[in-house]
């Protein structure tokens, strides 16, 4: 979004606009920008999510550094309850998904692996200066 269209947004000019992004940086209250990508155009439209639990030989910095290097990984989070991770990742097929399980069950100190495949999912975008 452009800083005139930011601007517009939330009623200050393009530089208003463009300063006070600038103050929100420094203040470290936005830390960055990001791109989204529709993974389906680039041949990775299988979204699913792994839940992993550790073998108890398993380092967490290991297993994460290891889950990093896979392709196929867009997020990776720990998480209490059941599991300890939560890996969630894009697929070219299931063929894919299978090879990407594999690989975290045999050479990334998995005990226990879940799977769920995403049927359908929803970005929620709140407006500036909403939580």
């Amino acid at each position: 979004m452009s800083f005139a269209d930011l601007g517009a947004e939330v009623g200050l000019s393009p530089h208003g606009a463009a300063a006070r992004v600038r103050r929100l940086q420094a203040a470290g209250v936005i830390t960055g920008f990001t791109t989204t990508v529709a993974l389906a155009k680039v041949g990775r439209a299988l979204d699913a999510f792994i839940d992993v639990s550790l073998l108890p030989k398993t380092s967490p910095e290991t297993f994460e550094a290891f889950v990093a290097s896979l392709p196929a990984t867009q997020e990776l989070a720990f998480v209490t309850g059941r599991f300890d991770y939560h890996v969630r990742v894009a697929c070219h097929d299931a063929d894919d998904l299978d090879q990407t399980v594999r690989a975290i069950r045999r050479n990334g100190g998995a005990s226990l692996t879940e799977t769920r495949i995403v049927l359908r999912s929803t970005t929620i975008s709140h407006p500036l200066g909403v939580p």
